[in-house]
């Protein structure tokens, strides 16, 4: 792990330095969240470091040169710890955000160890009691108990939605003046920059049918089984076809299941992208079939875009969004008669709101300054980097 000296303003002194504490910069809603942040921090002056247990993933090559990656080479995250301690001790960041569970834990054990003073703030990003009924992995389960002992001694605590922030204070006790409830941030100029890139694919080529667009992981939380299940009674009367853009542990069996259902030629697992946006500005409806969520990212990205929602209602996030069904429609978790049914009511509706104007909401901008007045750091609004 290679460290440079810290940036020093005109007069000499240290600037504020935030570190950024995450596991990867796989694909995923909170590796987006954070990558955004920190690009957020750096626009505004900010020096940033990216502080990864590894440095691997697909959103590796939207970093921009100015924030610098920190790769601590870890095979596993609680390997990181000797790294993370190294990096804290030579260069003393102002502030250390970090997110997910065990990148949290990690970093509060190592600011103390480092004995720098480091202001740690940690991200909390989902329903906590919903992951752990779901779980099958045994060291999940000690969770609960290693949030207890470090939680507790971080700075500050921020959770992306108020349903994870109350599950949160109520799961492992903690203070409820120590949490903020902070939504996920949008960078809604490049999302819809990004929106009108073409799509090299043949699914999304112009047929007559109308394109409905589902965005995530093809795993257990996702849910994709109810939503195909959902679509193939739609396609019964509807002109429609599905793009179901994500990758996962589950492609196998849910193309099994397109194949049975005899779906071949109207649902498509078309796989990861790095931008997604083009499928989600022409789609007809944006289809999120999650169990459960901390604050969907996709459904806010959707309808930065200008796509109409149709949802679970699963805990947390969706109802917070679309503000209990003012900007979408909300169906109960795995009711696949439900969810066709809002599909169709969607598609036949002749006054949808301005989903665009709701999207606003969740800008960059105004979740930086919360962020940044979470982290005890003055906010700046200046647009580029002083010299």
């Amino acid at each position: 792990m290679k460290h440079m000296r810290q940036d020093t303003d005109a007069s000499g002194d240290p600037k504020a330095r935030i570190a950024v504490f995450i596991p990867s910069l796989r694909a995923g809603g909170t590796e987006r969240a954070m990558l955004t942040l920190a690009r957020e921090f750096d626009r505004r002056g900010l020096v940033t470091d990216l502080v990864l247990g590894r440095a691997v993933g697909e959103y590796l090559s939207l970093v921009p040169g100015s924030i610098r990656i920190v790769d601590l080479r870890a095979s596993r995250m609680l390997f990181s710890l000797p790294g993370l301690i190294r990096y804290l001790r030579a260069e003393r960041p102002r502030v250390m955000l970090s997110a997910l569970p065990h990148a949290n834990i990690l970093g509060i054990v190592a600011s103390f160890l480092s004995r720098q003073g480091v202001r740690t703030v940690i991200s909390e990003r989902s329903n906590l009691s919903r992951t752990l009924a779901d779980t099958k992995l045994i060291r999940e389960r000690f969770l609960p108990l290693l949030m207890r002992r470090t939680y507790g001694h971080a700075d500050r605590i921020i959770a992306v939605s108020h349903g994870v922030a109350d599950d949160l204070i109520r799961s492992i006790g903690l203070d409820p003046n120590s949490v903020d409830a902070i939504h996920n941030p949008l960078d809604i100029e490049s999302i819809q920059a990004q929106a009108s890139a073409p799509i090299d694919h043949p699914f999304a080529d112009e047929d007559g049918r109308l394109l409905l667009v589902a965005v995530g992981r093809l795993d257990f939380a996702k849910d994709h089984a109810t939503l195909i299940s959902s679509f193939s009674r739609v396609v019964r009367t509807r002109s429609v076809k599905l793009a179901i853009v994500g990758e996962g542990p589950l492609r196998k069996s849910l193309q099994a299941m397109i194949d049975e259902l005899d779906l071949r030629s109207s649902v498509a697992l078309v796989g990861f992208s790095k931008n997604p946006y083009p499928w989600m500005r022409r789609a007809a409806l944006f289809l999120h079939s999650s169990r459960r969520e901390g604050f969907p990212n996709t459904i806010i990205e959707a309808m930065a875009c200008g796509a109409r929602v149709v949802s679970t209602n699963c805990e947390s996030g969706p109802a917070e969004i679309l503000e209990d069904g003012k900007w979408g429609r909300l169906v109960a978790v795995g009711d696949a008669q439900a969810f066709a049914a809002a599909i169709m009511a969607g598609l036949d509706d002749i006054s949808p709101p301005d989903v665009r104007r709701r999207a606003r909401d969740f800008s960059v901008e105004k979740v930086a300054d919360a962020y940044l007045l979470a982290m005890g750091l003055a906010s700046t609004t200046g647009k580029e980097r002083p010299d």
